[in-house]
């Protein structure tokens, strides 16, 4: 066996000499460096092309090669790239093409592997380092590209890949967010790929781009994103992929991003998408897109199906912490969403989860939390096939901005939420008393359309952690379909619909329009100020079970009928209870009319069964029970400290002249 000290110096072989299968040992790649030695054999008549690694020729013979004798993985070093930081771009893509051609795979020695090109593309193999804290591949240029790229059924692991972005300007503007240079560290094409134990930063556009089918994300970091498109982990046009414990860190639009190309045809979206334990946060300053403001968010799911968020956390971004929403044609017609285990917390918007262009939606999330929040979930829908599902949530919310809220409503579709906790973290029960502000818990500001039912929600406030009512103002365009509360303590500011039904629920106060039907169940109402209003324009208006308390805050049930166009109103009272000082705060209930229907032919009617009047205060005149609408002036009225043996028992009430007051 012929022994040399270089790879040169085997080229500079009188090969006129070698026998054909001749045997030599190469000491190292460069003389004095015993880094890329090997064995190899000579081939006299062999004529692959070079390779700069595994395959030589001798210098100016056309034919002969020296084929280096192989019985592992290939490395840098064989290629002539030492990772001492010098520029190793030609080696380093020798390397890749002939492990790719090969189908060998590659192992990178710790060391500072510097690139002056981008497109070190890797196909069909394994690709490890040895770890993300030892072994660098560092892109030196400005110019835009992938600086590796991993292809069908390769795999790369165990390394930092640093994009070379240019530094953040003194000042940010709008003119400035495309000016970065450097080139995207890491891009995942074809299928059957997967990634994991690496860091992927310094970026221009999106640390890591996943554009493959089938493809796994494990351990990675994407960190120090920049520019218009300065996301952490991008996954576009994608399907049937796994990001499992990866972070996304300092980003300038958004950490975790599933979505499709603009230009992408119409059925093109990405597809069953699995977040797990994966954390986002301090994203800032959000990017200019379109000649307009691109919200930063933690994660973010748009023309998308299938995706799923568990146990995710999003923190310290400046607009949204998680975002679910579709444009794209799914599948199956919908979007699906779900998010589980969530947290997003310190940012304005927890959760936004809407649909978009016409193509409904379905959310599905439990037990997710929203901290340190101005708002907590903002559903966003615009069809009423669009559905949201919610159970265990819950809100931390600052409290410092005039429009904070756990829920925001916009548009339409059906809402059923079970199970809410909100704490208010800095909270100003006068502006929220207010049936002006806009300080409530569920608020649908732009109007909302659809159905809404809520169960067992609870409201705190967090300087005392004393409970509290929770608030509801749906106002601009707000029509409810359907509205059901149970199980809440609440003040019902503002809510209209055609159906309302309220089950176990203690409601001090409220404005309520009910077009169709009116339903409230064993519900305690209207200790807490002077009117509780009733809009009715429906014959099915019933309470049953239903405690009324007057005494505490000297309010009354106001029942207005709005409609001219109906007319008739009757309300039905089962088994309920009523207590006030008439001679101090009036009557305990009114039954108004509108001017247009002040004269109809058909009058309102009032039916009481097995129900109960206590006068608390001293005997007077004043009834309990007074209409406003002409003819005729009824009246119910009490005559005792304690309720009436003669009114105990009274079973119906319809404008019978013996029950009504002189006049």
């Amino acid at each position: 066996m012929l022994r040399v000290e270089a790879i040169t110096h085997m080229q500079a072989l009188d090969v006129a000499r070698l026998q054909d299968g001749q045997r030599i040992e190469v000491a190292g790649y460069y003389a004095g460096n015993t880094l890329g030695g090997g064995h190899f054999t000579w081939f006299a008549h062999e004529q692959r092309e070079e390779d700069g690694g595994t395959c030589f020729r001798a210098h100016d013979q056309a034919s002969g090669r020296f084929l280096r004798d192989l019985d592992g993985p290939l490395t840098p070093g064989m290629f002539g790239a030492l990772g001492d930081g010098s520029d190793q771009y030609t080696a380093l893509k020798q390397l890749a093409d002939t492990a790719s051609a090969q189908q060998r795979d590659v192992v990178f020695p710790a060391g500072d592997y510097a690139s002056s090109g981008t497109g070190l593309r890797f196909t069909g193999i394994r690709v490890t380092g040895a770890g993300p804290t030892r072994t660098t591949v560092r892109y030196t240029r400005d110019t835009r590209g992938s600086l590796v790229e991993i292809n069908d059924g390769a795999t790369l692991s165990g390394m930092t890949l640093d994009g070379n972005v240019s530094d953040d300007p003194a000042h940010w503007s709008t003119s400035n967010h495309d000016a970065f240079t450097g080139a995207l560290p890491l891009d995942l094409i074809g299928h059957d790929v997967t990634v994991h134990d690496v860091v992927c930063r310094r970026s221009p556009l999106a640390c890591l781009r996943a554009g493959a089918r089938n493809f796994v994300l494990r351990d990675v970091v994407a960190e120090h994103a920049r520019g218009n498109y300065g996301d952490g982990f991008f996954i576009v046009d994608a399907h049937d992929g796994l990001v499992e414990r990866c972070q996304a860190r300092d980003f300038t639009r958004i950490g975790f991003v599933s979505d499709t190309y603009g230009n992408s045809p119409e059925y093109i979206l990405s597809e069953r998408i699995d977040f797990i334990d994966c954390l986002a946060e301090n994203g800032h300053h959000a990017s200019i897109d379109y000649g307009d403001d691109e919200y930063n968010a933690g994660f973010w799911a748009e023309n998308s199906d299938n995706v799923r968020f568990i146990n995710c956390r999003s923190r310290n971004t400046t607009h949204y912490g998680f975002v679910a929403t579709t444009g794209r044609v799914p599948t199956l017609g919908f979007g699906h969403f779900t998010l589980r285990g969530c947290i997003a917390e310190t940012t304005g918007d927890g959760y936004v989860l809407s649909d978009l262009r016409s193509i409904p939606v379905r959310h599905t999330v439990d037990d997710c939390l929203a901290r340190d929040v101005a708002r907590g979930f903002c559903i966003e829908m615009g069809l009423a096939a669009s559905r949201f599902t919610g159970q265990r949530l819950t809100t931390h919310l600052r409290g410092r901005r005039r429009s904070g809220n756990t829920l925001s409503l916009t548009g339409d579709g059906h809402i059923d939420i079970r199970h809410l906790d909100e704490t208010w973290q800095t909270f100003h029960p006068r502006r929220h008393e207010s049936i002006r502000a806009s300080y409530a818990s569920v608020v649908a500001a732009d109007g909302f359309k659809g159905d809404l039912h809520l169960a067992h929600f609870q409201s705190r406030h967090g300087e005392t952690d004393e409970p509290a009512a929770v608030g509801f103002k749906l106002i601009g365009q707000s029509h409810l379909r359907d509205f059901t509360l149970s199980g809440t303590h609440a003040q019902l500011f503002h809510v209209p619909a055609e159906r309302i039904s309220l089950h176990d629920c203690e409601i001090p106060s409220g404005w309520v329009k009910a077009f169709n039907a009116l339903d409230v169940d064993a519900c305690r109402l209207g200790d807490g100020v002077p009117r509780f209003d009733i809009f009715d324009t429906t014959q099915h208006h019933r309470y049953r079970h239903c405690r009324f308390d007057f005494t505490p805050g000297g309010g009354h049930l106001y029942l207005h009928n709005s409609d001219k166009r109906n007319s008739r109103h009757v309300v039905h009272f089962e088994q309920c209870r009523f207590k006030k000082d008439l001679a101090r705060h009036g009557s305990m209930i009114t039954l108004d009319a509108a001017p247009g229907v002040f004269m109809a032919d058909e009058s309102n009617y009032l039916t009481f069964h097995n129900c109960t009047f206590e006068n608390t205060g001293s005997a007077t005149d004043t009834p309990a029970i007074q209409t406003l609408q002409r003819p005729p002036q009824a009246s119910l009225t009490g005559h005792g400290n304690r309720k009436n043996a003669a009114i105990g028992a009274l079973t119906a009430f319809e404008l019978d002249d013996g029950l009504m007051a002189d006049g």
